[in-house]
Formats: structure tokens, C-alpha cells, sequence
């Protein structure tokens, strides 16, 4: 099996969400700091043509060697997505996906890495990523093994589980 294809499996749908269902996309942050700008504009179109790669998905593969702090260096966001107000106000959420057979290293790194890469990369952000004013972390992940992810998941602002959106969002749970 082809490394992340479980991880896809689920990045994929939501990262789909977000482009294409509005209610889904306002849900998702409104269990964010962001939640009083929910109806916030996705800017996926933007985001693609900023890193010109017309190849490259515009929510994945998000990553700098550039900065070597401990929340760039050798790390990636799995979901990254930039959205902008009303008022041309422009805020990122970095997602981590952790598919339910996915387990943290113990050591913790990845998810402390998180909001310093969020912290990092706003007002001066790597190359090929939209400029913004400020970051959230989120994370996706099953609620089965909330238990085991618990020393991790403060390191995640947003926390949203498969099984929310599977019973408020079926469409969108493609991974079923």
C-alpha cells in the first residue's frame, strides 16, 4: 500500500468540503477561534495559482526547508487552507489528519510542531504559500481514539472528529 493512501482516503473528501459545501466549511470553523467569520471565502483558487504548480492539489503538501525552527524543519501540514473575510481579513488553519488507524510517535514533535509552523508562517510566510494575518491548528481524527491522541490534541485548537462529520456532513464522509 502507497504511503498516505488511508491518510488521502479522508484528507481527500474534507479537503472537498471545504471547496465545495459552504455549510460544511462554516461548521468546520466555527469550532475555531475563527468561528465569527465562518462564512469566511475558501481561497483554494488562490492558493493553487500562488504556488505555480498547476499539478499540485491546493491543500496538501505544505512544507518548508527554508525555515529550519522546530515547526518547519522536516515538517508538513496535511490540510492547509487560507481563507479571507469580508474586510479582506486573511487567517490559515493548518489540519492535521490522523486517519483511525494512525498513531502520534510518543515523542510528541509532530504535534507541538503544529502551532509554531502556524505561528511561523504568518506575516511571513514560505514562498510558495498566500500570505495571512494570522493561524489556527485543527486536527481530524476519529473520536476511538480520543483516549490515546489525548496528550496531543492541546497542541490542536480545532478539534473535529470522522464521526461529527459522518452523522452532520454524510456527504461529505466519502470515506465510508
Amino acid at each position: 500500500m502507497k504511503y498516505g493512501s488511508v491518510e488521502y482516503q479522508y484528507a481527500l473528501p474534507i479537503a472537498r468540503g471545504l471547496v465545495e459545501n459552504a455549510a460544511f466549511r462554516c461548521w468546520v470553523l466555527s469550532k475555531s477561534r475563527f468561528a465569527k467569520v465562518s462564512d469566511a471565502d475558501l481561497l483554494h483558487k488562490e492558493m493553487r495559482s500562488h504556488r505555480r504548480n498547476p499539478t499540485a492539489e491546493w491543500w496538501r503538501f505544505y512544507f518548508t526547508e527554508g525555515c529550519r525552527c522546530l515547526g518547519c524543519s522536516g515538517k508538513e501540514t496535511d490540510i492547509f487552507a487560507v481563507f479571507e473575510d469580508a474586510t479582506g481579513f486573511r487567517f490559515a488553519m493548518h489540519f492535521e489528519l490522523k486517519q483511525p488507524k494512525d498513531k502520534f510517535k510518543a515523542d510528541g514533535v509532530q504535534a507541538r510542531g503544529y502551532p509554531l509552523r502556524a505561528k511561523c508562517w504568518t506575516g511571513k510566510p514560505p514562498p510558495k504559500v498566500l500570505p495571512h494575518q494570522d493561524a489556527s491548528t485543527g486536527i481530524f481524527f476519529s473520536e476511538t481514539r480520543r483516549t490515546e491522541y489525548a496528550q496531543h490534541l492541546d497542541h490542536f485548537e480545532t478539534k473535529v472528529t470522522f464521526e461529527d462529520i459522518e452523522r452532520e456532513f454524510p456527504l461529505v464522509a466519502a470515506w465510508r
